[in-house]
Formats: structure tokens, C-alpha cells, sequence
């Protein structure tokens, strides 16, 4: 069972890659247009097994930082996602 203070990775991924593509000002004469982003973060991890065996990754940024003898594991993810534009003639 994953940690309650945990989300599943893949929502993470869907929230950082929730960015509209194009940022128009028509008034200011305006235009940005996303193609591509990356994103890299630390994150704490979660890994459990569900009951039929398969993996469930839980993802939080991290907690909290305290300098202590003994500090939490913490990993870094990188996500990169590109737009994808279909060939004009279909294929």
C-alpha cells in the first residue's frame, strides 16, 4: 500500500506536463509556442506492490531538508516531452 502523503507517479508526470502550447497576447502582438520541455526535480519515492503483483511508484518533492547524521535518500527524475505532429499526408 503507498504511503497516503505519496501520489502516484504518473499523475505527477500529467500535472508537470499540463502546459498549454501557445501563450498569445493578441493586444501586446504576442505569440510563444511550446514544442518541447524538460523538467527535472528531486523527489522522494514510494515503492510498493499491489496485491496482483504489479509495482505502484508514489512520488512526493522532497519533505522536508534538516542536517542530521543521517539524511533521506533522495533521487532525481528528469521528464522530457515533445510535441507530436502528425505527417500531412497521413502516414
Amino acid at each position: 500500500m503507498m504511503d497516503e502523503a505519496f501520489l502516484p507517479l504518473n499523475s505527477i508526470i500529467d500535472k508537470i506536463l499540463d502546459i498549454p502550447g501557445n501563450f498569445n497576447d493578441e493586444e501586446a502582438g504576442v505569440h510563444s509556442y511550446i514544442y518541447e520541455i524538460e523538467v527535472g526535480t528531486p523527489v522522494e519515492l514510494d515503492i510498493s506492490m499491489n496485491d496482483d503483483g504489479t509495482v505502484r511508484i508514489g512520488t512526493v518533492p522532497p519533505m522536508y531538508r534538516v542536517d542530521t547524521s543521517f539524511r533521506p535518500s533522495y533521487h532525481s527524475i528528469t521528464i522530457k516531452a515533445e510535441k507530436y505532429t502528425a505527417p500531412e499526408n497521413g502516414e
